[in-house]
């Protein structure tokens, strides 16, 4: 594992090698209390509990660390006992696919300055505020005092369940020891059979407070993401849920609430509405858009425009987290479409009482749903109500044309027509 490296009061930038005053980064593991001792400026034992010497060491100063006088405080050593309490945390950069490990020595671990926090008081601080460290993007940062630099550590924000979850693998991807409690690696299911609602994933989408709606943006704007709802039956809910609550189980923490909570919208009509999403973009870096495909497993390109209604099958990705309290994130990974329903344009206009398209209104394009063509055979042939309007536009041309093109034999007709125009009255 990489050691971030600390320079006259500075952490190196792993990337940059950017001198920095402070950084931001997930502790994934506070560490285990330990001891180590220097001889002539050479380590000569050591341990890592704080119990016993450690195996490797040839020149144990005691069988116990609780009986070695090395451990004890002199007078003729002003830095208080010669063996010095140390410990070594992993922390997380958001966005790096890399942990790094920082020594912290006594200075930071036990400082009693009371309007800073040291790990330990740290740690305390969120345990009191109901919250774990692993949960939290932490700022750790250098104060100098006397010759020395002393490490401190302060909440930044609580993570979002997409950071949270991308920590939980990458801690589980560098987990080493195998006694140790490890995170459930996330789990892949795929959601059969259910209706697209609303889907924003042919680009990325973020919520405008001016324009009351989701929007097209950026990967790296604020709040972009990939976002699909779904409805589906009772029965769906209910196996996605036992899903759901097995890898909230498999990953709860005792910090963590006992129950998942079914957060899946009933309907009026007895279905259910899920959700799943995938963040744009982490720490500015974009992700990958969700790869859709049609029902013969070929892939679509990557702009196309999947809409309400449409039959799908859903690939996601199961991670639990902790906030909020506690549920499961469901990952977007990928859209299969089983049932295509054709896209059309939204109206500008709200819908208001008078005519319907839906009614035997005699346009030719009333019943014609299919493909937006026109076809003579699909005209309707009722007859089309009255409108008062239509018939003066349509009727007075009709008696001028006539009246232009019959000879004045034809009197007694035009009469006819005339006293028949009457009567339709």
């Amino acid at each position: 594992m990489n050691r971030l490296q600390v320079q006259d009061g500075c952490f190196v930038h792993p990337d940059t090698y950017e001198p920095l005053r402070s950084v931001e980064v997930v502790i994934t593991d506070s560490g285990t209390l330990s001891r180590n001792y220097y001889e002539d400026n050479k380590l000569t034992c050591w341990s890592f509990d704080c119990d016993f010497p450690d195996e490797a060491v040839s020149n144990k100063q005691a069988s116990r660390c609780l009986d070695c006088t090395q451990s004890i405080k002199t007078g003729r050593n002003a830095g208080g006992a010669p063996c010095k309490f140390f410990t070594n945390i992993k922390v997380a950069f958001l966005g790096q696919n890399s942990l790094y490990e920082i020594r912290l020595s006594a200075l930071s671990l036990f400082s009693r300055d009371d309007n800073r926090m040291n790990l330990y008081k740290y740690i305390e601080h969120l345990e009191r505020n109901r919250e774990h460290v692993g949960n939290v993007l932490t700022e750790i940062y250098f104060v100098e005092h006397r010759d020395f630099y002393k490490m401190y550590f302060k909440p930044v924000r609580p993570l979002a369940e997409e950071e949270l979850a991308d920590i939980k693998q990458l801690e589980k991807a560098g987990q080493s020891n195998p006694f140790k409690e490890q995170y459930m690696a996330s789990k892949s299911h795929i959601i059969r059979g259910v209706t697209a609602l609303y889907p924003r994933i042919n680009q990325p989408y973020h919520w405008s407070d001016k324009q009351n709606r989701s929007v097209p943006c950026d990967a790296t704007e604020d709040g972009a993401s990939y976002d699909l709802n779904f409805g589906m039956s009772k029965a769906q809910a209910k196996e996605l849920y036992n899903l759901m609550n097995e890898a909230y189980k498999a990953a709860r923490e005792d910090s963590w609430p006992k129950k998942l909570e079914m957060r899946f919208k009933e309907q009026d009509d007895g279905t259910y509405v899920g959700k799943a999403s995938l963040k744009a973009a982490y720490n500015g870096n974009p992700t990958s858009i969700p790869d859709q495909f049609d029902s013969k497993n070929k892939k679509l390109d990557s702009d196309f425009m999947l809409t309400t209604g449409s039959t799908v099958n859903v690939a996601v990705e199961l991670f639990p987290y902790k906030i909020n309290g506690g549920g499961v994130a469901l990952r977007l990974r990928g859209v299969q479409v089983k049932k295509y329903v054709p896209y059309k344009p939204a109206s500008p206009f709200d819908e208001e009482d008078g005519f319907s398209a839906d009614e035997e209104s005699g346009s030719p394009f009333a019943s014609d749903d299919s493909d937006g063509g026109f076809e003579a055979e699909d005209t309707p042939k009722a007859k089309p109500e009255a409108d008062p309007f239509d018939d003066e536009e349509v009727k007075e041309p009709v008696k001028r044309k006539k009246k232009n093109n019959i000879s004045d034999d034809d009197d007694d007709d035009i009469e006819d027509i005339i006293s028949s125009w009457g009567d339709d009255d």
